[in-house]
């Protein structure tokens, strides 16, 4: 029976403790904090300077969706850069798709061009200097565009979720600012939405891996960044 009572109560102790931890991951304070660490990237004006931050290479997808037109269609530009930790170079694949959508409101894909790209120079450009197709942003919003605790407190909150399913967590906001505006080619006054997503091993600081997604109207630009555990913070 005494062993039954203690087991009860250890029970219900570790059980308090996990909803404590959930808890705690699910406040606004532990996941904007989280977010926070993304000053250690943002910004780098020259991506080569990553190589610092992440000695065993990283990645970087950036992902655009634009020309949206209700009922239409939209244009979709895909880049993927790898960097080599060996090599220390930086180097990867662009793809540009045009989606139309039909009477059904069913979705056809068009790809307009595949390639190779390369950054050199502080821009990404594309390995075939004879392809007539222009790249999106040659510049990353991580090359110009401040994070860190101070901006992002002083920002209004949309919302903020922690899945306690996947471990992973996201928080967004509502903010006009003259870089990032500029940057998606809309007026110096309209209101973007920006949507942090976090990953469950950066939540566990085990690996750097995180999505900054910009959102005006139906179009939008992501990046995601990931990388061994940062070696070192600003």
């Amino acid at each position: 029976m005494l062993k039954r009572i203690v087991m009860i109560i250890l029970l219900g102790g570790f059980g308090i403790m996990m909803l404590t931890a959930c808890n705690k991951k699910s406040s606004k304070e532990f996941i904007e904090g989280k977010a926070a660490e993304l000053s250690n990237v943002y910004p780098t004006e020259d991506l080569q300077d990553l190589f610092e931050k992440f000695p065993d290479g990283f990645s970087i997808h950036s992902v655009d969706l634009c020309d949206y037109k209700e009922g239409e269609g939209y244009l979709f530009q895909s880049i993927k850069l790898e960097g080599d930790s060996e090599t220390k170079s930086i180097t990867g694949t662009i793809v540009w798709e045009k989606i139309t959508i039909d009477d059904k409101k069913k979705n056809h894909t068009e790809v307009l061009y595949k390639g190779e790209v390369i950054y050199q120079n502080g821009t990404i450009q594309l390995k075939d200097s004879t392809a007539n197709v222009n790249i999106k942003h040659p510049t990353l919003l991580l090359q110009k565009f401040i994070i860190n605790k101070e901006s992002l407190s002083d920002l209004k909150m949309d919302r903020k979720s922690y899945s306690y399913e996947t471990g992973t967590a996201d928080i967004s906001y509502f903010l006009t600012d003259s870089v990032l505006n500029n940057y998606m080619e809309v007026d110096e006054n309209t209101q973007l939405k920006m949507v942090i997503y976090i990953r469950h091993n950066t939540l566990e600081n085990k690996t750097f891996s995180y999505t900054v997604d910009i959102h005006h109207g139906q179009n939008s630009h992501a990046e995601i960044i990931s990388g061994g555990k940062i070696n070192a913070v600003r």
